[in-house]
């Protein structure tokens, strides 16, 4: 298959491909929904036409190291793939399809309602089990995706007259959640314990007896970086408030035995509620809610929307989870995290010694600064024709003029393909920089 951009976008259309951001779009205005976004539908597809729309790619076979992708201008690429969220290159792992297709034959394709209404299985109760167990919390309780947990948790335990501090950086899911329970939502500096000191006292003071949750991630996942865990929890006990941590990107990846960032330094029970996501390591999609109180579960229970009137995890999710969690959680899990971390240290050192800059500590994610859309979009473009997958991240998943790259490696990626993509990377944001110094229209020279 050939990578290449065979026929290359005129000059208008690739400048305008370039010059345009999806918050330009945010604020429209006008009756009718159809003409308040014609010109975003326009926008994406003069991107699209240019090669430079980076979203919606469509995998043609199994997503494993090696991919098949079209692109949503009917461009196929073949390539190595730095892009899936499969941390320990569990999605492929006989084990784990062969448990994900035996719970469809034992317990059918469905769930058949939400937790309350008898969508839950003894296989459910398994993996709320191997959870609790492994976090040592004791109530925990599932979603159907990662999303809808981080969002339902935080809607089913706040009230309109509590307040939310949250990291500025928090996921999108987190500051849904919190804007749709209450008001009182203030933000800190992200990471900035002295930030968040300063929004607790101020609350505290004013309001000596209200609920305050403190909402921040273990793993942040487009910068790789965590919070000081220490301060954290001081700062809670000093000011009665409660902590719900999100470990979304490094349990089971990351931590003593793979438990979790957080457990380098303290212990789960020193902290309120966890949310977590199957989406990273655990080769399925759900979410889970464990909590240190059964009190606080049940509030999420009667309280939460997305676990209430949303049909329950399938089996054949859970089938794989359980599965992915025994091999997580065990020797070969060890070993599996050995090697993700060594692949990415390999990575970022490639990338470090071609002066491209990487963000955060060593995880499954290696972030790579991009800077403008542009030249985000222009190395995009050039990855993809050396023959590399990765992911390109800009608005309004991070701040406009702050893109990057998201590289998401397994165990199993080779040394000669760690170096391509690693390459590939450089390749593209030296061709777009060079672009740019000679005008973003001139893209077409750029391949």
């Amino acid at each position: 298959m050939n990578n290449r951009f065979d026929n290359g976008p005129k000059l208008e259309t690739a400048t305008a491909a370039l010059t345009w951001n999806v918050a330009d779009h945010q604020s429209g205005k006008g009756q009718y929904f159809s003409d308040r976004y014609a010109a975003l539908a326009q926008d994406v597809e003069r991107a699209s036409d240019a090669g430079v729309w980076q979203y919606f790619r469509t995998h043609r076979a199994k997503v494993g190291r090696n991919i098949e992708v079209e692109d949503e201008g009917g461009r196929c690429f073949t390539g190595v793939n730095g892009a899936s969220q499969d941390y320990l290159g569990l999605s492929n792992d006989p084990r784990v399809v062969e448990a994900s297709i035996d719970a469809i034959r034992k317990y059918g394709a469905h769930s058949a309602g939400s937790a309350p209404m008898g969508g839950k299985t003894d296989l459910a109760r398994a993996v709320e089990a191997r959870i609790s167990d492994i976090l040592g919390i004791p109530h925990v309780c599932l979603f159907p995706t990662g999303w809808a947990a981080g969002y339902g948790i935080i809607k089913g335990l706040v009230r309109p007259h509590d307040h939310i501090v949250i990291d500025a950086l928090g996921h999108n899911c987190l500051q849904h959640g919190a804007h749709a329970a209450t008001g009182n939502v203030h933000q800190f500096i992200h990471n900035d314990m002295r930030s968040l000191e300063k929004r607790l006292d101020r609350i505290r003071r004013s309001e000596p007896e209200a609920a305050i949750l403190v909402v921040t991630e273990a793993l942040f996942s487009m910068d790789s970086d965590c919070p000081d865990f220490f301060e954290l929890i001081e700062l809670k006990n000093k000011y009665g408030a409660m902590v719900l941590l999100d470990i979304a990107h490094d349990f089971g990846c990351l931590g003593p035995k793979g438990r979790g960032l957080l457990t380098d330094h303290c212990s789960y029970s020193d902290i309120d509620y966890v949310i977590g996501s199957f989406s990273k390591t655990f080769a399925s999609i759900g979410g889970f809610f464990a909590s240190n109180d059964l009190a606080s579960l049940r509030g999420v229970q009667g309280f939460s929307g997305s676990y209430t009137f949303s049909n329950y995890p399938i089996p054949a999710q859970l089938g794989a989870v359980d599965a992915a969690l025994a091999i997580v959680f065990s020797d070969e899990g060890e070993d599996l995290r050995a090697s993700v971390i060594a692949n990415t240290r390999r990575l970022r050192d490639a990338l470090g010694a071609g002066n491209v800059e990487t963000l955060g500590v060593a995880s499954a994610m290696t972030i790579i600064v991009a800077g403008s859309e542009a030249r985000a979009r222009l190395a995009y473009r050039r990855t993809l024709e050396q023959g590399v997958v990765v992911n390109c991240i800009e608005f309004p998943a991070v701040r406009r003029g702050e893109a990057r790259f998201r590289v998401q490696l397994t165990p199993h990626h080779s040394k000669n393909e760690i170096a391509m993509i690693a390459k590939a990377i450089m390749t593209g944001l030296q061709d777009a920089s060079r672009v740019a110094t000679r005008g973003v229209a001139s893209i077409a020279g750029a391949s």
